[in-house]
């Protein structure tokens, strides 16, 4: 393990993200979940059928790889965004954050348990007191589209702001290697990251400096379309009406999203009132199947505690 992940972990000690299920569905028959999968990655499932316990222990397998690999693309884009700063390049720069804040989207929802590593990679200017400084990729964001700054400038300043970036991003990665979520934890998270849309993105209250909201638009939907692909197989066993369903509703909600343009260059100002409620409606229709879904997989999961 590198030197600066060793030093950040014994600074912030190892904390594990809690990513708990909700309870309580009507549906197959078997024990409830608690939102992590038995050691070794296999959901215990009395009563499932060999078909079923397979399409639980795969999508388990997918939403596994799809973390690691948002992991694994957040600290490259935050290796390339400092070779950036480090050359003064303010454009090379800019594209490299809204890629690191596109790969934290996929995953900033399993880092709410952790608040030491969340403020750290993505705290915002209105989550600290007045007077108090932020850190993480709004920090660095502020740097990189602080209007009258010349290149120089922001790239000096953002070269500051990066240093417990760089830290942190290895160890969000390694803390995010020990999540498990069965197939409900899977389906809720996604559920969740849509409200996270909804209440945050579309309003345009997340990037305040460069306005570019639709970069986290994209990159959680995709997210939580792609969560609902890992348990999808399962659901048409389960539930297969509703499974359609909630296809149905991605396909069209994705379509919405394309509605707001390319995410990294139409700025927040020149989206229409009716392009917004339109999103918004469909991110709303999409998060209650979804939610009526994930409920049904409640068996899907461990019979003890979390870890």
């Amino acid at each position: 393990m590198p030197s600066r992940v060793l030093a950040t972990l014994v600074t912030v000690g190892i904390l594990a993200c809690g990513c708990a299920s909700t309870a309580g569905a009507e549906g197959h028959p078997g024990g409830s979940g608690s939102g992590r999968t038995a050691p070794g990655g296999s959901p215990a499932t009395p009563g499932a059928t060999p078909s079923e316990a397979v399409a639980a222990a795969a999508a388990i397998a997918g939403f596994r790889t799809e973390v690691d690999a948002a992991a694994a693309g957040f600290v490259g884009d935050v290796d390339r965004l400092q070779s950036a700063v480090d050359q003064g390049s303010l454009l090379a720069a800019r594209s490299d954050e809204l890629a690191a804040q596109a790969d934290f989207d996929r995953f900033r929802l399993l880092q709410t348990g952790d608040a030491t590593t969340a403020s750290t990679l993505d705290e915002l200017a209105t989550d600290v007191g007045a007077g108090q400084t932020f850190g993480g990729l709004h920090a660095v964001e502020r740097d990189l589209w602080t209007p009258g700054l010349t290149p120089a400038a922001a790239t000096a300043d953002a070269a500051t702001d990066l240093s417990g970036l760089v830290a942190q991003a290895p160890v969000a990665e390694y803390l995010l290697a020990r999540e498990v979520l069965d197939p409900e934890a899977i389906g809720t998270t996604a559920v969740s990251e849509l409200g996270w849309v909804d209440g945050t993105a579309i309003p345009g209250r997340e990037e305040q400096y460069s306005h570019l909201d639709g970069v986290d638009i994209a990159a959680t939907v995709s997210a939580a379309h792609d969560a609902f692909g890992d348990i999808e197989p399962l659901g048409h066993q389960v539930a297969p009406t509703l499974t359609a369903s909630v296809a149905s509703s991605f396909d069209r909600l994705e379509t919405e999203v394309a509605r707001w343009g390319p995410p990294a260059t139409v700025v927040d100002g020149d989206i229409s009132p009716a392009t917004r409620l339109g999103l918004s409606q469909q991110v709303d229709a999409t998060a209650a199947v979804l939610a009526r879904l994930a409920a049904l997989l409640v068996p899907f999961g461990t019979a003890g505690p979390p870890s």
